[in-house]
């Protein structure tokens, strides 16, 4: 599946775990401080975080809770991003420990409210354990294992790996790619060459498929939003508060620039995505295209703002936290939009099986969220391409130069057709053992 990355390395003695993330999507979705892991949290030696979205970091503040106590390996603006991140996580289930105290549903025996199981406490804690790994310089970890990142192209602060070291009488080495970035879409910079490697353990999220280039993405965003433009319907974008919202708020302003698209007034209803925003404008040299704060946009404070923006007159663009629509502001804006053919819902991420976003993509005059059913008459367009991830021949381009250089390819994070495809094509290019592992299976380096 394309969530939850998550992958041990044993050698030379150390358990090492490469990326700790969630599960996400219908009924995969579940809160990941209830989840076990499949192995003891207080034996892994050390973390290495490839980067901050949600499906590889997600669980990290859960391993620590649960008694990890090594370093978390990462890049100076994970480390940034990570902080954020925890402290908005630990807001948030503060507060709603302290509302489940109020109603009477957060107390145990001798009337004591219930501890609240990750707050800011933990979250500093979380965050003592990073410790920053510059790109392109190798670091020692215990047990002999040198370990180097290098530039992925995906998001702010996103990195591959490399991990080498020296067992049974021979040297080894294991390359593991994280997310890698797409090409011909400038925004991160291009990902490094991948390193060579006994091992090669790959993502596959677009394997046998092919991303649209710039100018056709251009060319339909233009389409929908002139279409609801010249009606005076909302525009709804749902965007992941990481990476995406920040990607989708750059090309906007482009594009009305170069005026391929209206010059409509740009709404964006995520706060965390404007402390995140704030975050990247600390790292302008990690970005191929400048990345300003004069982005002319309209930074919605509360409910009151977005729902004014939402019931006021006129066309008008709205980003909102939800990517694929499971949660997040974009649900306070579609209940007032879904029913109105004016209207139109761009969406411009990946959409999990089952979730809301692909039920919306399906063909129905219908759709339930929000504890009732609602008539679908909004205009729903998918604009593929503004994806952070390489497509099939980016992936093919990728890790090509490796023939003859590494012994086995494992290919993750990637739906099995996906990576079938990609499988089929590495071995029609001459790598010999390429496979997709199963849940907790174990490949071994020989």
């Amino acid at each position: 599946m394309v969530t939850g990355t998550m992958h041990l390395v044993q050698a030379n003695g150390r358990r090492i775990l490469l990326d700790c993330g969630s599960h996400s999507g219908g009924a995969r979705d579940e809160d990941p401080f209830d989840l076990p892991f499949p192995f003891d949290a207080s034996r892994i030696d050390a973390v290495v975080l490839t980067h901050c979205h949600n499906d590889h970091c997600g669980r990290l503040a859960s391993l620590v809770m649960r008694g990890f106590e090594g370093p978390i390996y990462t890049t100076p603006a994970n480390k940034d991003i990570l902080e954020v991140l925890l402290f908005d996580t630990a807001r948030i289930r503060e507060q709603e420990a302290m509302l489940r105290g109020r109603k009477g549903g957060g107390r145990q025996g001798g009337g004591n409210r219930r501890a609240v199981r990750f707050g800011t406490a933990e979250a500093y804690r979380a965050i003592d354990q990073v410790e920053t790994v510059p790109l392109n310089r190798k670091v020692a970890l215990e047990g002999d294992i040198q370990l180097e990142l290098f530039e992925a192209g995906h998001i702010l602060g996103a990195s591959m790996l490399n991990l080498a070291w020296t067992e049974l009488g021979r040297d080894w080495r294991l390359t593991f790619t994280g997310d890698l970035g797409r090409s011909g879409f400038p925004f991160q910079h291009p990902h490094a060459p991948l390193p060579p490697a006994d091992m090669l353990v790959c993502e596959s999220t677009y394997g046998g498929e092919t991303h649209d280039t710039a100018d056709v993405m251009a060319a339909n965003m233009a389409k929908a939003i002139r279409r609801s433009a010249d009606e005076g319907g909302k525009i709804l974008i749902p965007a992941f508060s990481l990476g995406r919202t920040q990607l989708i708020i750059h090309y906007l302003r482009k594009w009305i620039r170069q005026g391929l698209i209206p010059n409509l007034r740009i709404h964006v209803d995520s706060p965390l995505g404007r402390k995140l925003h704030k975050t990247f404008l600390r790292h302008p040299s990690e970005f191929a295209e400048p990345y300003r704060d004069d982005l002319e946009v309209d930074w919605l404070e509360g409910r009151d703002d977005a729902t004014d923006v939402s019931l006021s007159d006129g066309a008008r663009i709205i980003v909102a936290s939800g990517g694929m629509l499971e949660g997040g502001r974009i649900l306070h804006h579609l209940r007032f939009h879904i029913d109105d053919p004016r209207a139109t819902l761009l969406l411009v991420s990946y959409q999990a099986p089952g979730t809301l976003g692909e039920q919306m993509l399906e063909k129905n005059d219908s759709i339930r969220f929000n504890g009732r059913r609602w008539n679908k008459w909004i205009d729903v367009k998918q604009v593929r391409g503004f994806s952070g991830h390489a497509d099939h021949a980016d992936l093919l381009a990728a890790i090509g130069p490796l023939a003859g250089s590494v012994s086995k390819v494992r290919l993750v994070h990637g739906e099995p057709e996906r990576a079938g495809a990609l499988a089929g094509a590495l071995k029609a290019r001459g790598f010999q053992d390429v496979t997709m592992p199963e849940m907790h299976e174990t490949s071994e380096l020989s």
